[in-house]
């Protein structure tokens, strides 16, 4: 693509609106490797997803137009600016957007109703030093590498004082924040990519920031994350007592973290033969509840009404849980133990074919690691 460089030469720039959001398209005209992550990103499909779009008709449908505006702040933040909360202008499907995130100039975390600071127009921020661009003004930002420029949408409280999503307090009460590690060391790493096309700037710099942000959406990041460990077993008469160990080990915030639709479940599987004599689940999760102790079991429930919670058994960062479970009465010469875990989600999507738009419910789960041991009585 010779766009930016063509137009340059002809003194025609990519057409950044200097009063107003530019789209991600113009910004693509330079930008090439960036743009080319960043579209197949969650972030480019925050406001278009049929998992969000489910959520957000039931709070409208629920709650009504007003509460679902908290929806979009953060699946389509440039409503902050322009008010368009019948999502009529282009800019607010493109749901977080070059442009948002490199308009943000500041976070306050302390103003509960809004507390991103953003300067609309030809500025543009980000964490490049002595950068210079003839398309836009660039303004060094140290903000772009910290966990707090994540921390606007990354947590939030509902109308109950309840924090729903709390994974940047869970980083900044971890070792992961004392020792400096920001959330963007982790999920937005430096991968080979150039920052402009090298037909506009040849010496621009080959590295960029991965703009995929896919966090829990990518398995194999959450297999990293986690360790599963057979520590040991005893076998004696008729009672088998197994001791396991799960370490969060790689993620600077609870596992699962986020939604509390998300959560992880170790199953510890007794066998003799292929038959199961025994069957133990272990959850790993965040049960809230309404002001009337109803479980909250879909997201729109979640950011509206829930008061309390009533257990938290995530793991917290590097936090190493020790397990034992026991089975009683078993009858055999030969046993196997498996212990597999699980990350599952329970949601709903908005589903548009050609038999109409209708919700229907989701269930995903993904094996993340797994063990298994053959055991024998005390003494053989």
């Amino acid at each position: 693509m010779l766009l930016c460089h063509i137009a340059s030469a002809l003194g025609q720039l990519p057409q950044v609106n200097s009063d107003d959001w530019t789209s991600a398209a113009v910004c693509a005209e330079c930008h090439q490797s960036i743009h080319a992550v960043w579209r197949e990103s969650l972030h480019s499909k925050s406001w278009v997803n049929g998992v969000f779009q489910a959520a957000y008709r039931r709070t409208k449908e629920t709650y009504g137009a007003k509460q679902g505006r908290v929806c979009m702040s953060c699946h389509a933040p440039t409503v902050r600016h322009t008010k368009d909360y019948d999502a009529k202008e282009p800019i607010t499907a493109e749901g977080v957007t070059c442009d948002f995130c490199h308009s943000v100039k500041g976070v306050d975390m302390s103003d509960a109703v809004d507390p991103i600071r953003v300067e609309v127009g030809a500025a543009k921020y980000g964490p490049l030093r002595h950068a210079q661009s003839p398309a836009h003004k660039i303004v060094n930002s140290e903000l772009h590498k910290r966990s707090e420029f994540c921390a606007s949408c990354h947590e939030y409280r509902n109308p109950n004082g309840l924090t729903v999503l709390g994974t940047y307090s869970e980083w900044k009460g971890s070792s992961y924040a004392k020792r400096g590690t920001q959330c963007q060391d982790c999920h937005m790493p430096l991968v080979p990519g150039r920052v402009v096309a090298l037909d506009v700037k040849p010496d621009a710099p080959t590295s960029v920031n991965l703009h995929n942000i896919s966090g829990s959406h990518d398995i194999e990041r959450v297999r990293q994350a986690v360790t599963l460990e057979v520590e040991g077993y005893e076998w004696i008469g008729d009672r088998v007592w197994a001791y396991l160990k799960v370490t969060n080990k790689g993620s600077g915030h609870c596992f699962p973290t986020g939604l509390p639709m998300h959560r992880a479940v170790l199953e510890i599987t007794l066998r003799d033969g292929s038959a199961a004599v025994g069957m133990r689940e272990i959850p790993f999760e965040i049960v809230m509840l309404t002001k009337d102790g109803k479980p909250i079991s879909t997201e729109h429930e979640a950011f509206t009404v829930a008061a309390r919670i009533r257990s938290d058994t995530r793991l917290k960062p590097n936090e190493a849980r020790r397990i034992e479970v026991a089975f009683d009465k078993v009858k055999a010469t030969r046993l196997s133990l498996s212990a597999t875990l699980f990350y599952e989600y329970t949601t709903e999507t908005l589903v548009d074919d050609e038999d109409g738009q209708r919700i229907e419910p989701v269930q995903m789960k993904f094996l993340v690691a797994s063990r298994r041991n053959t055991i024998r009585p005390a003494g053989r």
